[in-house]
């Protein structure tokens, strides 16, 4: 009896506050998900688009005898490229904590053995003393759809035929899934997060709004802002299980996803709402999940080569020498600054005078970044 994964793609995800549980059981924090793919760097994805799409188109039973003599040669090449596509989706969250099967179209291709031989041309009198397997290692038949006259049979082999059109599209749907993540959500994340602060309801609203009316003429889908695939909800109590850190019941919102595509894009509004959300280090260039708390353009990772140093650390200190660096009225601001506090070190002020002084420069630098007075009026009055 084989093993295979007819429902691979399919999970449910119960949400709980900032807490998600992958089928009840495996705990991840709101956004870890969506920020592992995000940092993932996949190579080729419109190659492998393309030969999903090739293979959804053409995965079929032999139409004619020309498709005839060269299936099991086909089968078994899309046998191997389903297995590198396995490869890569269990590689992943949430499919890397399932238990894989044995190589899915295989195990497709065995559900209907009657229409394969496992030996290449097969003589009518071979059928008597012919071995029936289990199941085929290989897949040839001499037998074309167009010379099957039987109607159940056909009815047989068009039911068989939309099993496997079902299969490919799964795939060709989770590489779209893959494309809209760097294609989409990476360029939305970044409008999202310019400001640098958490946004409020109407702030973040405006986005939406602005970035789905920028990517409203896009021709395909995994080029908007939009899931993938069919999903419910429901409500449920979870009880405890060993993986979870929340040793009692909860009440759950009951996600069932049947693509990945569904998933992300909920657990990113959800994290819009909760302030949940990965962006790119403004030091290292590598995703961090903001959770929630003082927003921050920066991660905590460890910077190499320096002890007890992380990316918040030094990029704080490099986002404000770039401010001073590359913004006029700051550069003024600093300048000034230094000036009167070597008058207060060398005493020609005091030290009230100073305050006093630095009270005054603040408002006047805000006045200038809010456009209340002229860049020439803000030096010249700050030079005083």
């Amino acid at each position: 009896m084989l093993g295979g994964n007819n429902e691979m793609m399919e999970f449910n995800a119960y949400f709980y506050g900032s807490k998600l549980y992958i089928n009840g059981k495996k705990e991840y924090t709101l956004g870890e998900i969506l920020t592992k793919y995000l940092s993932k760097k996949f190579k080729d994805l419109e190659d492998t688009l393309h030969e999903c799409k090739y293979y959804a188109n053409n995965l079929h039973y032999p139409e004619d005898e020309s498709e005839a003599k060269t299936c099991n040669i086909f089968m078994q090449e899309a046998i191997v490229f389903f297995g590198k596509m396995d490869d890569l989706i269990y590689s992943l969250p949430p499919y890397n904590t399932f238990s894989r099967g044995e190589n899915r179209l295989f195990c497709l291709l065995n559900e209907e053995t009657w229409l394969f031989d496992n030996e290449p041309d097969l003589k009518e009198w071979d059928e008597y003393e012919r071995r029936h397997p289990e199941y085929n290692d290989y897949f040839y038949t001499t037998l074309p759809l167009n010379e099957i006259k039987d109607t159940d049979l056909i009815d047989g082999v068009l039911k068989f035929n939309d099993k496997l059109k079902a299969f490919a599209q799964e795939y060709v749907t989770f590489v779209e899934d893959l494309i809209r993540v760097k294609k989409v959500y990476e360029p939305f994340l970044k409008q999202l997060h310019s400001q640098s602060k958490y946004l409020d309801n109407a702030e973040t609203a405006k986005v939406v709004a602005d970035f789905l009316e920028a990517t409203n003429d896009k021709i395909h889908d995994y080029e908007k802002l939009k899931p993938s695939g069919a999903m419910t909800v429901s409500y449920t109590v979870l009880m405890p299980c060993e993986a979870q850190q929340n040793k009692n019941p909860v009440l759950c919102e009951n996600y069932h996803f049947t693509t990945i595509g569904g998933f992300l894009y909920i657990e990113l509004f959800k994290g819009m709402e909760l302030h949940y959300l990965p962006k790119i280090c403004g030091y290292c260039d590598r995703y961090f999940l903001l959770e929630a708390g003082i927003f921050s353009d920066y991660c905590t990772r460890p910077v190499k080569g320096m002890e007890d140093k992380v990316c918040r650390d030094l990029g704080h200190r490099k986002k404000y020498a770039d401010k001073v660096k590359n913004d006029p009225i700051w550069l003024a601001y600093v300048r000034a600054y230094k000036q009167h506090y070597a008058r207060y070190l060398k005493k020609r002020i005091t030290q009230a005078e100073f305050q006093e002084w630095a009270d005054f420069a603040l408002e006047l630098r805000q006045k200038a970044i809010d456009g209340d007075i002229g860049l020439e009026e803000f030096i010249r009055e700050i030079r005083k």
